[in-house]
């Protein structure tokens, strides 16, 4: 039996050779407001799904608890030097604005080792971008910080009013570089 927990949704798939199953939705009180998905086998059945109407999941209507979660996803969590890594980003809806920072991001021939990006927000609060790590960076662990904030600006006189919202940070481990990473095929071995 495995177990897989996405964004509202838990499912436990049961594993056996061609054995049917069929998928029975419930609520649960632990994922707030989401939807259980549970995989129970059933001899001599095939897989249909059986209907619930108190048990409709809408991907577009999150429980509010989720709407106010401040989280910052870095893929790959270990790049080498020299490569980009993909940010993303949710911020509370009080937010319009983000900012991820890390010394992973520095750029060459900058005297400042700390690296702030700006990212936008979408009504939901998602933002993403890609960065790439300086083949400068200092080898080993990072902490990459994300501030969101809601900026105010008064038209007439410029003036700027940022108030934090929530900031969360995640860490990075920046690896040597590696010139095969670049080459799909090695010529010793075998495609």
């Amino acid at each position: 039996m495995r177990s897989i927990a996405g964004l509202g949704a838990v499912v436990v798939l049961v594993t056996g050779a061609s054995v049917p199953f069929q998928i029975i939705p419930t609520v649960s009180a632990e994922a707030m407001g989401g939807m259980t998905l549970t995989l129970t086998a059933n001899p001599g059945t095939s897989p249909t799904p059986s209907p619930s109407p108190s048990a409709s999941w809408n991907p577009s209507k999150l429980p509010a608890a989720w709407k106010n979660i401040t989280s910052l996803r870095i893929l790959p969590a270990w790049p080498r030097q020299r490569n980009d890594v993909r940010l993303m980003v949710h911020c509370p809806t009080g937010a319009n604005h983000a900012t991820v920072g890390s010394t992973a991001f520095a750029l060459r021939a900058s005297r400042h080792p700390y690296r702030e990006i700006g990212l936008g927000l979408s009504d939901r609060g998602i933002g993403r971008d890609a960065v790439s790590i300086s083949y400068y960076a200092p080898l080993g662990p990072h902490m990459v910080r994300l501030r969101c904030v809601k900026v105010k600006i008064d038209h007439e006189t410029r003036i700027r009013r940022i108030r934090l919202i929530s900031r969360v940070a995640a860490p990075v481990f920046v690896r040597r570089f590696n010139i095969a990473q670049f080459f799909a095929c090695v010529p010793v071995k075998p495609c």
